[in-house]
């Protein structure tokens, strides 16, 4: 009787186990299903987020050289005409100082490119053509034509100035004799003593006559 009894308990046991089991197992296989629902429909909207294959090899585009090429590319298309302007710019490289000088295009240049345009400019480089203005700069290793030189022309004192193109000029002669200087004044004279405004000038000129 009592082996009876441990039977009916090991029976019970077994039943209970095996209750447990199957319900664990559906539990899990319940969330198992749900976890691979909600993957599958995750996978399925990323997919439609994803970037497409034709898109991901587009190469980096280089904006300031486009924008120069396309600039190259004006320029050496531009023709000019009457409704262009120029912008002249001398730097005088001794004194610092610089001329700006604007004009209209001369018809001599109507019709040409800008190739021709500089061909017919020697001398000058070409800073930028924009809005129909065209502006040009050189430099001059001279005094620009705001400044005196006190020279000699001869056997007497002479006043030179500097054009825009850097030629020196005589502007007078005076009545100065080289013979009433000294060796030493003849000798800076030759080289030329810069004078800045007209009163120094006379200034310099009477010391001389003295």
């Amino acid at each position: 009787m009592f082996e009876e009894k441990r039977r009916g308990k090991r029976k019970l046991v077994v039943f209970v186990v095996g209750l447990l089991f199957l319900t664990a197992f559906s539990i899990g296989y319940y969330i198992n299903s749900a976890l691979e629902e909600d993957t599958n429909s995750f996978n399925k909207i990323n997919e439609s987020l994803k970037i497409p294959d034709s898109l991901k090899n587009i190469t980096n585009v280089n904006v300031s050289n486009e924008i120069s090429e396309k600039q190259t590319f004006e320029d050496n298309s531009i023709i000019l005409d009457e409704s262009y302007k120029i912008k002249y710019i001398t730097l005088f490289t001794i004194c610092n100082h610089r001329i700006e000088r604007d004009t209209n295009l001369p018809l001599v240049f109507s019709g040409l490119s800008k190739e021709e345009f500089m061909e017919k400019n020697v001398g000058w480089n070409l800073v930028d053509i924009e809005d129909k203005y065209i502006t040009l700069i050189r430099e001059i290793n001279t005094y620009c034509p705001n400044h005196y030189i006190i020279s000699l022309e001869g056997q007497y004192i002479a006043i030179y100035t500097y054009n825009e193109d850097g030629e020196r000029v005589l502007k007078e002669k005076t009545d100065i004799s080289v013979h009433t200087l000294t060796p030493e004044d003849q000798a800076i004279l030759e080289s030329g003593i810069v004078s800045d405004t007209l009163e120094d000038l006379e200034q310099k000129l009477e010391g001389f006559s003295n």
